[in-house]
């Protein structure tokens, strides 16, 4: 299956290099077992190779638009919240779940069903809860079939699930990242509020495209 080039997917690819896309984290914080995708250091930080950056993104985008594509659920765990909302937007129109990295509770994946009963409750209930938290979860309608983790540093405990409950994923990771761990991975700095807008309009570009009507 092939993915048609669009305008921002070039100027994305283009872009990646102004952006510091190449930069990781300090040298202290490297994990060794990243080495394969590091070509050296600058002045205390790690420097990722930018041609596996651009070929990790084009066989991530593949297998999200496959997914998408075949209407299959994706679940976005930990996208920033950019200030005009475009990530939250995105997902909603195109009818993926999305959850920011502060509204998760462990477990979720786990004990999906039960957990959903049990904020239904609460929230009939009017306990006080944090309900921009609860709308969130409650806004994820099934088990995703395919999930994208955005920073796996801040999402360490979500990961864990996800290696439990078997859950395809696609993870962004920075220089101190285990990478052994995931089979999809997206390795390259993506931190910074330019990076951050890169990755929308990669998004975009694939989850535009049409589906398969059957």
């Amino acid at each position: 299956m092939k993915i048609k080039k669009t305008k921002n997917y070039n100027l994305v690819n283009s872009s990646l290099l102004n952006h510091r896309s190449y930069l990781g984290l300090q040298k202290l914080s490297f994990y060794y077992l990243n080495s394969s995708y590091i070509v050296g250091f600058r002045n205390k930080f790690s420097i990722f190779n930018l041609k596996q950056i651009k070929n990790f993104i084009k066989k991530s985008l593949i297998i999200i638009y496959r997914y998408h594509y075949y209407n299959k659920k994706i679940l976005f765990i930990g996208f920033p919240c950019l200030k005009n909302k475009k990530y939250t937007l995105l997902f909603n129109q195109t009818k993926h779940d999305f959850i920011p990295h502060n509204c998760w509770l462990n477990n979720f994946l786990i004990n999906y069903d039960q957990t959903i009963r049990l904020l239904r409750k609460e929230l009939s209930l009017n306990k006080q809860l944090n309900i921009k938290v609860l709308n969130n979860l409650l806004n994820v309608k099934q088990i995703p079939d395919l999930i994208v983790l955005y920073n796996q540093v801040k999402e360490m405990k979500i990961l864990q699930e996800i290696f439990s409950v078997k859950i395809p994923f696609i993870s962004f990771i920075n220089s101190s990242g285990n990478s052994s761990l995931v089979d999809y991975k997206i390795p390259g700095g993506f931190t910074n509020l330019k990076t951050e807008n890169i990755c929308y309009l990669l998004l975009k570009s694939i989850l535009t495209l049409p589906k398969f009507k059957s």
